[in-house]
């Protein structure tokens, strides 16, 4: 991953083939002690995983897709989660014939290059475990 741009608010990076993009934004997030921030971005992967929550199981249900695909939108938010820079995204993918994809992206390796905008807000967003519904939300 590379830091293209920065300001005081703004991190604009890039990644390049075989990076992740969640785990090098999580790393981004810890080396300069972000605790808040929205995320979004656009690129192409190799491979993803996403999965959906599914409410009655109280569980994601997770798929790997290895194949290429252009990010059509990468869209999430930075928080800690037991005092770590956790992210929480989703995104939209299109196949090589057109049709898409999507959901909640727990991985994204990059094909050729990706682009992620991150903005830093003031302030600490804190998530915790809601045993209802066995999610880590926001409090």
């Amino acid at each position: 991953m590379k830091l293209v741009l920065q300001d005081n608010r703004r991190y604009i990076l890039r990644f390049d083939a075989g990076e992740d993009i969640i785990a090098g934004t999580t790393q981004l997030l810890k080396d300069q002690k972000i605790s808040a921030c929205s995320i979004s971005g656009i690129g192409s992967c190799a491979s993803i995983e996403l999965g959906y929550f599914n409410t009655h199981l109280k569980d994601y249900r997770k798929k790997p897709f290895f194949e290429e695909l252009e990010i059509l939108s990468l869209i999430g938010n930075g928080a800690l989660k037991d005092g770590v820079p956790f992210i929480h995204a989703h995104g939209v993918f299109s196949r090589t014939d057109f049709t898409v994809l999507g959901g909640h992206v727990f991985k994204a390796v990059v094909s050729a290059t990706a682009e992620i905008f991150v903005l830093k807000l003031e302030g600490e967003m804190k998530r915790e475990l809601n045993v209802d519904v066995n999610l880590n939300l926001l409090v």
